[in-house]
């Protein structure tokens, strides 16, 4: 029962094709090797910045940083093109190792966007020191190398994206209830829409699946 519901939330958002994903256990992940990648870089930069700069005033990074920072997301896009164009067959340690590279960005421009802080005048930047980059790329390449090896538990690692997917699209459903006076009653809300969310995906994309 817990498998199928990681393949129903997984499904949302991955195609969920058996070859392109990794195994643990014996079994198959729910979501493929790239989305695996996306969530890792997610979860290695929001646990970082969770316990490092929760307490402080930050803004998104400066122009500098956020043009270097689009750099990572490149190798995704050339490598998901040109596999879906046939230019060349890709791998999953390649889909893993891009999949990384995408998402550790994408934190650095929302986390910042949670913080009722973030306008003020002695706000910060996210990005102050290399540690700030240098460290969820260590962290994410430790999580990496555990899931590509497949040691783990599946229900461990699955459980382990699934609930990162969860978050990640929690924390980009708070904003809908930003105006929500109590902060518990704010993120139950954002969960049960997250939820909501990716519930309706799934069945979307299990509904087009059965007319094509």
């Amino acid at each position: 029962m817990v498998q199928e519901l990681f393949h129903f939330l997984g499904r949302a958002i991955c195609h969920q094709l058996e070859e392109r994903s990794l195994h643990a256990s014996g079994e198959t992940l729910s979501v493929c090797a790239r989305d695996t990648g996306i969530y890792i870089g997610i979860f290695s930069s929001l646990i970082y910045l969770h316990f490092t700069k929760r307490k402080k005033s930050l803004t998104i990074p400066s122009v500098k940083t956020s043009l270097f920072l689009l750099l990572f997301l490149v190798p995704l896009m050339i490598d998901g093109l040109g596999s879906y164009l046939q230019l060349f067959e890709s791998s999953n340690i390649r889909r893993l190792l891009t999949g990384i590279s995408f998402g550790l960005v994408l934190p650095y421009f929302l986390y910042p966007l949670l913080s009722t802080k973030c306008l003020e005048a002695t706000s910060e930047p996210v990005i102050m020191k290399s540690k700030d980059l240098v460290s969820p790329i260590v962290i994410s390449s430790i999580l990496g190398m555990g899931f590509f090896g497949g040691v783990l538990p599946y229900y461990l690692l699955d459980g382990f994206i699934i609930v990162t997917v969860v978050i990640w699209f929690s924390l980009c459903a708070s904003f809908l209830f930003s105006r929500t006076g109590s902060k518990y009653l704010r993120w139950f809300l954002s969960v049960f829409a997250s939820l909501t969310f990716l519930s309706i995906l799934s069945i979307l994309h299990s509904w087009i699946l059965t007319i094509t």
